[in-house]
């Protein structure tokens, strides 16, 4: 008898537990769908205008009753998040390793779960497009779907016809994966970014902002998963007040680091309104981060109502010469790569002026930010000024505050850059909708990346184009 249960009656073996799992009416009617038409179907609420599969009984926002409300959907969408399963168990209904991703249908504003199959585990990607495949025989269960492959898409070219107007021919194939050598086409590694908080977003606006370190640590770990190789930090005190303190600056940066230590945090040398230039670079030279932020000039930086014109707070955001070159020095000094805020095309001039000191290290890293009330608003023919005004060597990513945000990253992805989004700067989805959380920004920015043909930079790879050293 073990020690301490010596008042126990202990029978030593196996015991069978064997159910039925009952479907329900919406289930039953969802599975035989599926069963004898080869049909995904949903449910819709017409209060919410939202269409939900798995079917459910009531909608989960307004309790409205949808069970009868069905509407056929696509076979075919898009890989939002993805596990692979390496477990190894005789109720697994695929022989591991395979793949289990969250699938949103096409029409569909729920995902679902399903297996991934027709490609190696390590080529599967947030944003993939793929499409059913329906079993051969019946399971009676959601199996009916076998699994889901990869959409092959379909190119069509047509050649030019020549000058008497004859001649035009049309290819229509697969499209190709990759190009002559292996690489992929449009090649370039696209870095997304993920600003966490901030200095002014907070849980009044939006509950998913991250105050203390451990809440930072796992939406971090969620932007990582999403396609975020790098996450952009100012910590917060319990109350949500933006902080200097080295001690609790340096919290947040371990947890970050601890829970996923393949991202590069990069640390804000603006920390918030009131700090000096000692307590803004103290806490960067202590803590020695991969990256910090360097900004280029004095500006008005408020918070006003965009409709009104009403200012709310009225705020002068200083950086000096002497503080560019300062801060500038010590980063590179102690192996802390700047990443240069660019609010106007001033700031980007203030950089040269003191670069011809030889302060800075190849490649240049440089961020443009728009929307900002005392900065520019986005525009895209500003844009190309400012990318062709940037040295040899210079890397480019962009962020914009609120409504500029996508139209922002979307012109710097289109254009040989990279892009930052998260709470700090936006907190609504395209579509208007409040985000979960900046790791759903980050499935915007992924989605950007895929229809434009990028790829996703890992974090070892965002280190290389950027010049870190890890």
């Amino acid at each position: 008898m073990k020690e301490g249960f010596e008042d126990s009656y202990i029978v030593e073996g196996k015991m069978a537990l064997p159910y039925s799992y009952f479907a329900g009416r919406v289930g039953s009617t969802f599975l035989t769908t599926l069963r004898d038409k080869k049909k995904i179907m949903g449910v819709k609420c017409n209060t919410c205008n939202k269409v939900f599969v798995p079917p459910r009984q009531t909608c989960e926002r307004c309790m409205e009753d949808i069970r009868d409300n069905w509407v056929e959907l696509k076979n075919t969408g898009t890989v939002t998040n993805f596990t692979v399963v390496r477990y190894e168990d005789k109720h697994m209904p695929k022989k591991v390793p395979y793949v289990l991703a969250m699938i949103h249908l096409d029409g569909a504003d729920t995902p679902m779960t399903h297996i991934i199959e027709g490609v190696k585990p390590e080529k599967v990607k947030i944003g993939m497009r793929v499409e059913a495949v329906f079993a051969d025989e019946d399971t009676n269960t959601i199996m009916n779907i076998d699994h889901f492959k990869p959409v092959t898409e379909k190119i069509e070219v047509r050649e030019r016809a020549d000058a008497g107007g004859t001649g035009a021919k049309t290819y229509t194939g697969e499209q190709p994966e990759t190009k002559k050598g292996g690489k992929p086409a449009m090649s370039k590694k696209v870095i997304i970014t993920a600003a966490l908080s901030g200095a002014a977003t907070m849980k009044n606006q939006i509950d998913s902002v991250p105050y203390e370190p451990k809440e930072f640590a796992e939406e971090a770990a969620r932007c990582y998963k999403a396609g975020a190789s790098m996450v952009h930090i100012h910590a917060r005190e319990e109350n949500g007040m933006p902080t200097h303190d080295v001690a609790r600056i340096k919290a947040t940066h371990d947890a970050i680091k601890e829970k996923t230590p393949e991202l590069i945090v990069n640390l804000s040398s603006a920390v918030g309104m009131g700090k000096t230039p000692e307590q803004r670079i103290t806490q960067i030279l202590e803590i020695k981060p991969e990256m910090a932020s360097l900004n280029t000039n004095t500006m008005n930086f408020s918070i006003v109502d965009r409709k009104t014109g009403k200012i709310f707070i009225d705020f002068i955001f200083e950086n000096t010469f002497t503080m560019l070159q300062d801060f500038g020095k010590g980063m590179e000094e102690n192996g802390i790569k700047p990443e240069v805020e660019v609010y106007d095309m001033g700031g980007l001039d203030n950089w040269k002026i003191v670069a011809k000191q030889g302060i800075f290290s190849k490649p240049y890293n440089f961020n443009f930010v728009w929307g900002v009330a005392g900065g520019m608003a986005f525009r895209p023919d500003l844009f190309m000024v400012l990318k062709n005004a940037l040295p040899e060597d210079a890397n480019y990513t962009t962020c914009g505050v609120g409504l500029d945000e996508f139209p922002a990253i979307n012109m710097s992805c289109l254009s040989g850059g990279h892009m930052r989004v998260g709470l700090e700067d936006n907190i609504k989805l395209p579509n208007g909708e409040l985000a979960k959380g900046s790791f759903e920004l980050v499935e915007w920015a992924t989605r950007i990346c895929e229809i434009l043909g990028k790829e996703i930079a890992t974090p070892d790879e965002a280190r290389e184009i950027m010049g870190i050293k890890k």
